[in-house]
């Protein structure tokens, strides 16, 4: 079974959806948009940037662009989860300094948020008005939605994940990508075999290595490309040695060329559960 009441616009997206499949599939995946998360039901493992958290009902999530993330499906109980995408864009660059400003550096997890259902049902009804009024509408619920996790994150504070060495080597990942990595000299750097690396990488964040940072680099390119830099300079910054290999990975995994300007900045909505 699965049903999906959803809407997308250029600058938001709000998906409420419910599945009873397990997964044993990790599916992870980073975006250039902020992603709110909100756990109705189900069984399922998160995980975020190398720590894993097992949201309960009421969990609320925020995750920042380019945190790479995703889950598992634990079992074939009902999931049902509410996901909101937007870019920062659709705030006021005021707004986006004193309310994103908590949000923007590391993934945020609150507990017991169920008084958030009433927000989130109030930014579902935007998806039924009229064009001319609905960009005003959603604007001012996602307004809304985040006044009310600035007032909850002031009041109690995040729970994060559990940090161990992996943090480490995930943060020299993030500050070196523009520079060549391996899994060997990863391996050399932090004094242990490719074989112990690669399990403690999988164990922590649900994927390889090297997808990893193909996926890190790939949203440091959309970022770029959004901003008007020309797709060679944008892979080169990247960490993108050769040209050719980029844009064949960018076409298959976004879909589309690195110069279609088209290309949304948001995620597609997708019923296989990616996001």
């Amino acid at each position: 079974m699965y049903q999906e009441e959803s809407f997308k616009t250029e600058l938001a997206m709000y998906t409420r959806t419910r599945s009873d499949a397990a997964d044993i599939e990790y599916k992870m995946h980073c975006h250039n948009s902020y992603e709110i998360y909100y756990m109705i039901a189900g069984n399922v493992t998160y995980f975020l940037e190398g720590t894993s958290y097992r949201p309960r009902p009421g969990s609320l999530i925020v995750i920042p662009p380019n945190c790479f993330h995703g889950l598992q499906v634990m079992d074939d109980s009902e999931y049902y989860r509410i996901r909101i995408h937007f870019v920062p864009e659709l705030l006021s660059l005021q707004e986006r300094d004193l309310i994103l400003g908590p949000l923007a550096s590391d993934w945020n997890c609150f507990e017991e948020q169920f008084a958030m259902e009433w927000y989130f049902h109030a930014l579902e009804e935007c998806g039924s008005y009229k064009k001319e009024v609905q960009d005003i509408a959603i604007r001012t619920q996602v307004l809304a939605v985040l006044i009310k996790i600035f007032a909850i994150c002031s009041a109690q504070g995040p729970r994060k994940g559990k940090e161990g060495q992996i943090q480490d080597i995930i943060g020299y990942i993030n500050e070196n990508l523009a520079l060549p990595l391996t899994l060997e000299g990863l391996a050399e750097q932090f004094f242990m075999s490719k074989n112990h690396l690669t399990a403690i990488f999988k164990r922590a964040t649900g994927t390889t290595v090297a997808k990893y940072i193909l996926y890190k680099r790939m949203a440091l390119v959309r970022g770029e490309l959004l901003r008007g830099v020309p797709a060679a300079e944008a892979a080169a910054r990247a960490g993108f040695g050769d040209y050719s290999s980029f844009f064949r990975a960018y076409k298959k995994i976004f879909g589309a060329a690195p110069s279609d300007r088209k290309a949304a900045a948001l995620p597609d909505m997708d019923r296989s559960g990616a996001f």
